[in-house]
Protein backbone atom coordinates (compact mmCIF):
# COMPACT_ATOMS: atom_id res chain seq x y z
CA UNK A 1 0.00 0.00 0.00
CA UNK A 2 1.21 3.89 -0.48
CA UNK A 3 1.64 5.70 2.35
CA UNK A 4 -0.63 8.74 2.00
CA UNK A 5 1.33 12.01 1.94
CA UNK A 6 0.94 16.08 2.42
CA UNK A 7 -0.54 17.88 -0.28
CA UNK A 8 1.27 21.32 -0.54
CA UNK A 9 0.58 24.28 -2.29
CA UNK A 10 4.00 23.85 -4.28
CA UNK A 11 2.31 20.65 -6.07
CA UNK A 12 -1.35 22.32 -6.66
CA UNK A 13 0.47 24.91 -8.71
CA UNK A 14 2.77 22.29 -9.97
CA UNK A 15 -0.16 19.89 -10.87
CA UNK A 16 -1.77 22.89 -12.45
CA UNK A 17 0.78 24.41 -14.47
CA UNK A 18 1.22 20.66 -15.84
CA UNK A 19 -2.51 20.64 -16.89
CA UNK A 20 -2.48 24.54 -18.52
CA UNK A 21 -5.41 26.03 -19.13
CA UNK A 22 -6.87 23.72 -21.88
CA UNK A 23 -6.61 20.51 -19.90
CA UNK A 24 -8.99 17.80 -20.03
CA UNK A 25 -9.42 15.23 -17.92
CA UNK A 26 -10.15 11.48 -19.10
CA UNK A 27 -13.07 9.69 -18.13
CA UNK A 28 -12.38 5.92 -17.50
CA UNK A 29 -11.84 4.40 -21.07
CA UNK A 30 -8.96 3.60 -23.84
CA UNK A 31 -9.28 4.12 -27.35
CA UNK A 32 -11.11 0.88 -27.81
CA UNK A 33 -13.53 1.87 -24.96
CA UNK A 34 -12.43 -0.55 -22.46
CA UNK A 35 -12.85 0.46 -18.71
CA UNK A 36 -9.15 2.21 -17.06
CA UNK A 37 -7.33 0.47 -14.47
CA UNK A 38 -6.97 1.99 -11.19
CA UNK A 39 -8.84 5.29 -9.88
CA UNK A 40 -9.72 8.34 -11.84
CA UNK A 41 -8.97 11.54 -10.59
CA UNK A 42 -11.16 14.95 -11.29
CA UNK A 43 -9.85 18.29 -10.82
CA UNK A 44 -7.00 19.19 -7.62
CA UNK A 45 -10.47 20.49 -5.26
CA UNK A 46 -9.83 24.19 -3.57
CA UNK A 47 -9.90 25.01 0.01
CA UNK A 48 -13.45 25.65 1.70
CA UNK A 49 -12.94 29.63 0.99
CA UNK A 50 -11.43 29.06 -2.88
CA UNK A 51 -7.78 29.91 -1.90
CA UNK A 52 -4.91 27.55 -2.29
CA UNK A 53 -2.64 28.75 0.42
CA UNK A 54 -0.46 27.14 2.58
CA UNK A 55 -2.07 28.36 6.22
CA UNK A 56 -4.39 25.22 7.14
CA UNK A 57 -4.76 21.89 5.58
CA UNK A 58 -6.22 21.18 2.27
CA UNK A 59 -9.33 19.27 2.56
CA UNK A 60 -11.89 17.56 -0.30
CA UNK A 61 -15.27 18.73 -0.96
CA UNK A 62 -16.62 16.59 2.28
CA UNK A 63 -14.04 18.49 4.44
CA UNK A 64 -11.65 15.48 5.40
CA UNK A 65 -7.90 15.58 3.92
CA UNK A 66 -6.56 14.89 0.94
CA UNK A 67 -4.67 12.05 0.26
CA UNK A 68 -0.72 13.52 -0.26
CA UNK A 69 0.75 13.82 -3.55
CA UNK A 70 4.28 14.41 -2.40
CA UNK A 71 6.03 17.17 -1.78
CA UNK A 72 7.17 16.64 2.24
CA UNK A 73 9.97 17.84 3.86
CA UNK A 74 13.04 15.72 3.83
CA UNK A 75 13.73 15.85 7.49
CA UNK A 76 10.57 13.45 7.62
CA UNK A 77 12.08 10.48 5.98
CA UNK A 78 13.29 7.84 8.12
CA UNK A 79 17.50 8.03 7.92
CA UNK A 80 19.37 5.12 5.82
CA UNK A 81 21.50 2.69 8.02
CA UNK A 82 25.09 2.69 7.05
CA UNK A 83 25.97 1.69 3.95
CA UNK A 84 28.48 -1.33 3.31
CA UNK A 85 27.46 -2.23 0.07
CA UNK A 86 25.96 -0.38 -3.24
CA UNK A 87 27.09 1.94 -6.30
CA UNK A 88 25.19 4.76 -8.12
CA UNK A 89 26.43 5.63 -11.33
CA UNK A 90 25.56 8.66 -13.80
CA UNK A 91 26.42 9.34 -17.26
CA UNK A 92 25.49 12.72 -18.56
CA UNK A 93 26.88 14.78 -21.39
CA UNK A 94 25.39 17.07 -24.29
CA UNK A 95 26.19 17.46 -27.96
CA UNK A 96 30.07 17.61 -27.82
CA UNK A 97 30.78 16.40 -23.84
CA UNK A 98 30.41 13.12 -21.95
CA UNK A 99 30.76 12.76 -18.05
CA UNK A 100 30.87 9.53 -15.72
CA UNK A 101 30.36 9.79 -11.70
CA UNK A 102 30.00 7.49 -9.48
CA UNK A 103 28.90 7.33 -5.50
CA UNK A 104 30.14 4.08 -3.90
CA UNK A 105 28.68 3.33 -0.11
CA UNK A 106 26.98 6.35 0.13
CA UNK A 107 30.28 8.36 -0.31
CA UNK A 108 31.34 10.96 -2.23
CA UNK A 109 30.51 11.17 -5.79
CA UNK A 110 33.62 10.74 -8.02
CA UNK A 111 33.99 11.45 -11.45
CA UNK A 112 35.00 13.64 -14.78
CA UNK A 113 34.91 14.20 -18.62
CA UNK A 114 35.28 11.06 -20.53
CA UNK A 115 37.51 11.52 -23.22
CA UNK A 116 35.90 10.67 -26.47
CA UNK A 117 32.54 10.84 -25.58
CA UNK A 118 29.78 12.64 -26.62
CA UNK A 119 25.29 12.42 -26.22
CA UNK A 120 23.90 13.79 -28.72
CA UNK A 121 20.44 11.64 -27.46
CA UNK A 122 19.76 10.64 -23.61
CA UNK A 123 22.73 8.57 -22.79
CA UNK A 124 21.77 4.60 -21.57
CA UNK A 125 23.51 2.57 -18.60
CA UNK A 126 22.93 -0.72 -16.86
CA UNK A 127 25.00 -2.31 -14.48
CA UNK A 128 27.06 -5.50 -16.30
CA UNK A 129 29.36 -8.05 -14.11
CA UNK A 130 31.05 -6.21 -11.02
CA UNK A 131 30.66 -2.47 -13.03
CA UNK A 132 28.60 -1.15 -15.03
CA UNK A 133 28.10 -0.30 -19.34
CA UNK A 134 27.24 2.32 -21.17
CA UNK A 135 25.98 3.17 -24.77
CA UNK A 136 25.59 6.90 -26.76
CA UNK A 137 24.79 8.39 -29.64
CA UNK A 138 28.08 9.69 -30.23
CA UNK A 139 29.88 12.26 -32.32
CA UNK A 140 28.55 12.21 -36.19
CA UNK A 141 25.67 9.70 -34.64
CA UNK A 142 28.64 7.46 -33.98
CA UNK A 143 27.18 4.44 -31.64
CA UNK A 144 29.69 4.95 -28.48
CA UNK A 145 30.48 2.54 -25.87
CA UNK A 146 31.52 2.77 -22.22
CA UNK A 147 32.26 1.16 -18.69
CA UNK A 148 32.87 1.54 -15.14
CA UNK A 149 34.69 -0.50 -13.07
CA UNK A 150 36.95 1.14 -10.61
CA UNK A 151 36.92 3.99 -13.14
CA UNK A 152 35.22 5.44 -16.31
CA UNK A 153 36.53 4.21 -19.46
CA UNK A 154 37.02 6.76 -22.36
CA UNK A 155 34.44 6.28 -24.90
CA UNK A 156 34.56 4.19 -27.97
CA UNK A 157 33.16 3.52 -31.45
CA UNK A 158 30.94 -0.13 -31.22
CA UNK A 159 32.44 -1.39 -34.81
CA UNK A 160 31.33 1.11 -37.25
CA UNK A 161 27.62 1.36 -36.45
CA UNK A 162 25.86 4.58 -35.80
CA UNK A 163 22.22 5.35 -34.42
CA UNK A 164 20.11 8.11 -34.56
CA UNK A 165 18.62 8.31 -31.06
CA UNK A 166 18.75 6.77 -27.74
CA UNK A 167 20.32 3.05 -27.35
CA UNK A 168 17.58 0.80 -25.33
CA UNK A 169 19.80 -1.26 -23.36
CA UNK A 170 19.14 -3.56 -20.53
CA UNK A 171 19.97 -6.98 -19.11
CA UNK A 172 19.06 -10.15 -20.13
CA UNK A 173 20.78 -13.72 -17.88
CA UNK A 174 24.37 -12.39 -17.94
CA UNK A 175 24.28 -10.17 -21.16
CA UNK A 176 24.06 -7.12 -21.86
CA UNK A 177 21.38 -6.29 -24.47
CA UNK A 178 20.79 -3.48 -26.55
CA UNK A 179 18.96 -1.93 -29.60
CA UNK A 180 19.54 0.98 -31.71
CA UNK A 181 17.59 2.79 -34.49
CA UNK A 182 20.90 3.13 -37.22
CA UNK A 183 21.81 5.83 -38.81
CA UNK A 184 23.95 4.02 -41.62
CA UNK A 185 23.23 2.54 -45.10
CA UNK A 186 19.90 0.71 -43.94
CA UNK A 187 18.73 3.79 -41.84
CA UNK A 188 15.79 4.01 -39.07
CA UNK A 189 15.82 0.18 -39.24
CA UNK A 190 16.39 -1.53 -35.34
CA UNK A 191 19.67 -3.90 -34.63
CA UNK A 192 20.26 -5.72 -31.76
CA UNK A 193 23.63 -6.03 -30.74
CA UNK A 194 24.69 -7.74 -27.18
CA UNK A 195 28.24 -7.51 -24.24
CA UNK A 196 28.69 -10.69 -22.54
CA UNK A 197 30.72 -8.58 -20.30
CA UNK A 198 34.12 -7.60 -22.63
CA UNK A 199 32.86 -6.07 -25.78
CA UNK A 200 30.01 -6.08 -28.01
CA UNK A 201 28.74 -7.54 -30.80
CA UNK A 202 29.52 -5.53 -34.32
CA UNK A 203 27.65 -6.94 -36.36
CA UNK A 204 23.68 -5.87 -35.92
CA UNK A 205 21.37 -8.18 -35.81
CA UNK A 206 18.43 -6.50 -38.33
CA UNK A 207 14.94 -6.27 -36.24
CA UNK A 208 12.35 -7.27 -38.12
CA UNK A 209 9.69 -4.50 -38.43
CA UNK A 210 6.10 -3.87 -38.30
CA UNK A 211 3.94 -2.71 -40.76
CA UNK A 212 4.24 0.64 -39.96
CA UNK A 213 7.21 2.12 -37.89
CA UNK A 214 8.59 5.45 -37.22
CA UNK A 215 12.06 6.72 -36.67
CA UNK A 216 11.80 6.89 -33.20
CA UNK A 217 13.74 5.13 -30.28
CA UNK A 218 12.67 1.87 -29.24
CA UNK A 219 12.67 0.59 -25.56
CA UNK A 220 13.76 -3.00 -24.31
CA UNK A 221 13.29 -5.35 -21.10
CA UNK A 222 14.11 -8.64 -20.35
CA UNK A 223 11.68 -11.21 -19.08
CA UNK A 224 13.04 -14.50 -17.84
CA UNK A 225 14.60 -15.59 -21.56
CA UNK A 226 13.07 -13.32 -23.26
CA UNK A 227 14.04 -9.86 -24.46
CA UNK A 228 10.95 -7.73 -25.75
CA UNK A 229 11.36 -4.74 -27.90
CA UNK A 230 8.37 -1.71 -27.98
CA UNK A 231 8.32 1.20 -30.97
CA UNK A 232 5.97 3.81 -32.13
CA UNK A 233 4.20 2.97 -35.15
CA UNK A 234 3.38 6.33 -37.85
CA UNK A 235 0.12 5.19 -37.35
CA UNK A 236 0.30 6.37 -34.06
CA UNK A 237 -0.07 2.75 -32.79
CA UNK A 238 2.62 0.55 -30.32
CA UNK A 239 4.03 -2.06 -31.11
CA UNK A 240 5.66 -5.42 -29.23
CA UNK A 241 8.46 -7.74 -30.16
CA UNK A 242 10.05 -10.61 -28.80
CA UNK A 243 13.42 -12.35 -28.93
CA UNK A 244 14.81 -15.38 -27.80
CA UNK A 245 17.41 -16.72 -29.80
CA UNK A 246 15.37 -14.96 -33.00
CA UNK A 247 13.13 -12.32 -33.63
CA UNK A 248 9.28 -12.47 -33.89
CA UNK A 249 6.72 -11.01 -35.75
CA UNK A 250 5.75 -7.54 -34.03
CA UNK A 251 2.55 -7.21 -33.00
CA UNK A 252 -0.06 -4.24 -31.50
CA UNK A 253 -0.69 -3.58 -28.69
CA UNK A 254 -4.99 -2.82 -28.93
CA UNK A 255 -6.18 0.70 -27.62
CA UNK A 256 -2.80 2.44 -27.24
CA UNK A 257 -3.04 5.23 -29.52
CA UNK A 258 0.70 6.48 -28.85
CA UNK A 259 2.43 10.12 -29.71
CA UNK A 260 5.09 8.95 -32.16
CA UNK A 261 7.70 11.28 -32.22
CA UNK A 262 8.28 10.00 -28.05
CA UNK A 263 9.68 6.77 -27.58
CA UNK A 264 7.73 4.48 -25.29
CA UNK A 265 9.12 2.96 -21.87
CA UNK A 266 9.32 -0.43 -20.49
CA UNK A 267 9.88 -2.10 -17.50
CA UNK A 268 10.38 -5.28 -15.96
CA UNK A 269 8.63 -5.80 -12.60
CA UNK A 270 7.42 -8.86 -10.41
CA UNK A 271 4.21 -10.45 -9.51
CA UNK A 272 1.04 -10.72 -11.26
CA UNK A 273 2.48 -9.21 -14.44
CA UNK A 274 6.13 -9.64 -15.19
CA UNK A 275 6.23 -6.48 -17.79
CA UNK A 276 4.98 -2.97 -17.79
CA UNK A 277 4.78 -0.76 -21.30
CA UNK A 278 3.88 3.34 -20.77
CA UNK A 279 3.80 5.64 -23.20
CA UNK A 280 2.40 9.02 -24.02
CA UNK A 281 -0.98 9.31 -25.75
CA UNK A 282 -1.58 10.63 -29.21
CA UNK A 283 -3.40 13.67 -28.69
CA UNK A 284 -3.01 16.74 -26.37
CA UNK A 285 -2.48 17.06 -23.58
CA UNK A 286 -0.68 13.35 -24.14
CA UNK A 287 -2.00 11.98 -21.14
CA UNK A 288 0.50 8.78 -20.21
CA UNK A 289 -1.26 5.45 -20.46
CA UNK A 290 0.18 1.80 -19.87
CA UNK A 291 -0.33 -1.92 -20.30
CA UNK A 292 1.04 -4.91 -18.82
CA UNK A 293 1.99 -8.84 -19.62
CA UNK A 294 0.11 -10.97 -17.78
CA UNK A 295 3.45 -13.18 -15.94
CA UNK A 296 1.47 -16.58 -15.75
CA UNK A 297 -0.53 -16.72 -19.29
CA UNK A 298 2.15 -14.31 -21.18
CA UNK A 299 -0.74 -12.51 -22.53
CA UNK A 300 -0.69 -8.48 -23.15
CA UNK A 301 -3.47 -6.22 -21.69
CA UNK A 302 -4.83 -3.44 -23.71
CA UNK A 303 -3.85 -0.04 -23.26
CA UNK A 304 -5.08 1.91 -20.00
CA UNK A 305 -4.68 5.57 -18.94
CA UNK A 306 -2.52 5.93 -15.85
CA UNK A 307 -3.73 8.86 -14.51
CA UNK A 308 -5.14 11.84 -16.11
CA UNK A 309 -3.00 14.33 -14.80
CA UNK A 310 0.18 12.78 -16.09
CA UNK A 311 1.25 14.07 -19.31
CA UNK A 312 4.18 14.31 -21.18
CA UNK A 313 5.50 14.48 -24.77
CA UNK A 314 8.38 12.86 -23.78
CA UNK A 315 10.38 9.52 -23.46
CA UNK A 316 9.63 8.19 -19.28
CA UNK A 317 11.85 6.46 -16.96
CA UNK A 318 10.57 3.35 -14.91
CA UNK A 319 11.92 1.11 -12.30
CA UNK A 320 10.00 -1.34 -9.64
CA UNK A 321 11.07 0.15 -6.33
CA UNK A 322 9.78 -2.70 -4.35
CA UNK A 323 7.57 -5.95 -4.30
CA UNK A 324 4.64 -3.77 -4.40
CA UNK A 325 5.39 -0.42 -6.35
CA UNK A 326 7.16 1.22 -9.31
CA UNK A 327 8.19 4.48 -9.47
CA UNK A 328 7.81 6.69 -12.77
CA UNK A 329 9.43 9.73 -13.94
CA UNK A 330 8.86 12.16 -16.33
CA UNK A 331 9.09 15.88 -17.61
CA UNK A 332 5.82 17.82 -17.94
CA UNK A 333 4.28 19.48 -20.44
CA UNK A 334 5.69 23.09 -18.74
CA UNK A 335 9.00 21.70 -18.52
CA UNK A 336 8.92 20.81 -14.71
CA UNK A 337 10.20 17.34 -13.42
CA UNK A 338 7.43 14.72 -12.26
CA UNK A 339 6.62 11.66 -10.85
CA UNK A 340 4.16 9.00 -9.63
CA UNK A 341 3.69 5.61 -8.09
CA UNK A 342 2.12 2.16 -9.45
CA UNK A 343 0.59 0.17 -6.66
CA UNK A 344 1.01 -3.54 -8.03
CA UNK A 345 -2.59 -5.15 -7.44
CA UNK A 346 -3.59 -8.48 -8.13
CA UNK A 347 -5.23 -7.43 -11.74
CA UNK A 348 -4.67 -4.41 -12.23
CA UNK A 349 -1.93 -1.28 -11.69
CA UNK A 350 -3.64 1.48 -9.16
CA UNK A 351 -1.45 4.94 -10.40
CA UNK A 352 -0.97 7.89 -8.00
CA UNK A 353 -1.72 11.55 -8.67
CA UNK A 354 2.02 12.96 -10.33
CA UNK A 355 3.35 15.49 -8.28
CA UNK A 356 6.73 17.33 -8.49
CA UNK A 357 9.97 15.92 -8.15
CA UNK A 358 11.45 18.71 -6.55
CA UNK A 359 10.80 21.49 -3.61
CA UNK A 360 10.98 23.98 -5.85
CA UNK A 361 9.48 25.21 -9.51
CA UNK A 362 12.81 24.46 -11.45
CA UNK A 363 12.77 23.03 -15.06
CA UNK A 364 14.27 20.88 -16.23
CA UNK A 365 16.85 20.38 -18.95
CA UNK A 366 15.60 16.50 -20.45
CA UNK A 367 13.58 13.78 -18.59
CA UNK A 368 15.07 12.74 -15.05
CA UNK A 369 15.94 9.39 -15.27
CA UNK A 370 15.41 7.07 -12.30
CA UNK A 371 17.08 3.90 -10.40
CA UNK A 372 16.12 1.61 -7.98
CA UNK A 373 17.50 2.88 -4.33
CA UNK A 374 20.66 1.20 -2.22
CA UNK A 375 22.42 2.51 0.86
CA UNK A 376 18.23 2.72 2.01
CA UNK A 377 17.01 4.91 -0.21
CA UNK A 378 13.82 2.70 -2.29
CA UNK A 379 14.41 5.28 -5.53
CA UNK A 380 17.11 7.74 -6.71
CA UNK A 381 16.25 10.10 -9.34
CA UNK A 382 18.81 12.19 -11.50
CA UNK A 383 18.36 14.95 -13.62
CA UNK A 384 20.06 17.90 -15.08
CA UNK A 385 19.11 21.71 -14.70
CA UNK A 386 20.51 24.64 -16.37
CA UNK A 387 23.46 21.97 -16.87
CA UNK A 388 23.59 20.93 -13.60
CA UNK A 389 23.91 17.62 -12.77
CA UNK A 390 21.69 16.75 -9.04
CA UNK A 391 20.29 13.52 -7.62
CA UNK A 392 17.39 13.24 -5.31
CA UNK A 393 16.31 10.26 -3.32
CA UNK A 394 13.20 9.06 -2.36
CA UNK A 395 13.05 7.46 1.24
CA UNK A 396 9.66 5.84 2.31
CA UNK A 397 7.02 8.75 1.49
CA UNK A 398 9.37 11.80 0.26
CA UNK A 399 12.20 13.03 -1.66
CA UNK A 400 15.20 14.34 -0.33
CA UNK A 401 16.82 17.84 -0.75
CA UNK A 402 18.71 17.63 -4.25
CA UNK A 403 22.50 17.02 -4.28
CA UNK A 404 25.05 18.05 -6.92
CA UNK A 405 26.60 15.15 -8.60
CA UNK A 406 30.07 15.63 -8.56
CA UNK A 407 31.97 15.18 -12.04
CA UNK A 408 28.74 15.41 -14.23
CA UNK A 409 27.52 17.94 -16.30
CA UNK A 410 25.67 18.28 -19.06
CA UNK A 411 21.92 18.41 -19.95
CA UNK A 412 21.66 14.55 -20.51
CA UNK A 413 21.47 11.95 -18.17
CA UNK A 414 20.94 8.68 -17.21
CA UNK A 415 21.35 6.54 -13.71
CA UNK A 416 21.76 3.04 -12.56
CA UNK A 417 22.73 0.99 -9.75
CA UNK A 418 23.77 -2.17 -8.30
Amino acid sequence: MITPLRFHRSLLTGVIALLGPSAVLFACATDNGDAVHGPQFGPVPERPDGTAGRDGPVVSEDGGPLPDGGGGDANDAAQPPVCTSGTVAVLAGGDTTLTGTAQINGGMWSGSAIAGGAALSAPSLVALGSGFVGLTQGASNALHSVTYTASWSAATPVGTLTTVATPALTLLGTKAQAVFLSGGADPNKFNRIENAGTSWTTAGDLVPQPPTTTPSAGTIAAAGAELWLAQDGQNNGLYIQKWDGAWGAAAGVVGAGTFSAAPPALAAITGKFDLVLLYPGKDAPNVIGYATRDATTKAWGNGSVTQGLAQTTEQMSVVQISASVVMVTFRGNNGKPYYMTGALGISSISWSTPAQLLPDSSTVDSPPSVAKGVCGDDAIAVYASAGQVKATRYRGTVWTAPEPVLGASGSRVSVATR
